[in-house]
């Protein structure tokens, strides 16, 4: 049974290692962005800060995923 859902999961997932690089290199230079002038009283500089970390981390993740494979 486990068998057989990983293997549909595995159908399901196909990422594009290209489109992670785009969002790699775009939420890196928002999170570079985002360190030259920080506002850390903002909520919204907040949010913008925690949205580009953890997308250069699941790009990142997933392109070490993929190369792995």
């Amino acid at each position: 049974m486990s068998r057989t859902v990983r293997k549909v999961l595995a159908e399901a997932y196909d990422p594009d290692p290209r489109a992670m690089v785009i969002v790699a290199m775009g939420s890196s230079f928002l999170l570079f962005s985002l360190l030259s002038y920080p506002d850390g009283s903002s909520p919204y500089y907040l949010f913008g800060l925690v949205v580009a970390v953890l997308s250069l981390v699941v790009s990142v993740a997933t392109l070490a995923v993929e190369t792995l494979q």
